[in-house]
């Protein structure tokens, strides 16, 4: 079992690696207070795209 985890030694670090980050962004997502409006549209502060008025829209 250690000459296995020797030989794929840097293998078992990214797979660590990614578990934390995982673990890490599930539990910053669940502590989000997010209504279930956000989810499901975009942000309604602004215009997107603003056309200036002095030139022809294509």
């Amino acid at each position: 079992m250690r000459e296995a985890l020797g030989r794929h030694f840097d293998l078992v670090v990214v797979i660590w690696i990614l578990a934390l980050a995982v673990g890490w962004s599930m539990v910053t997502l669940s502590r989000a207070s997010l209504s279930a409006d956000q989810w499901s549209s975009a942000p309604q502060s602004g215009a997107a795209w603003v056309v200036p008025s002095g030139d022809p829209v294509q």
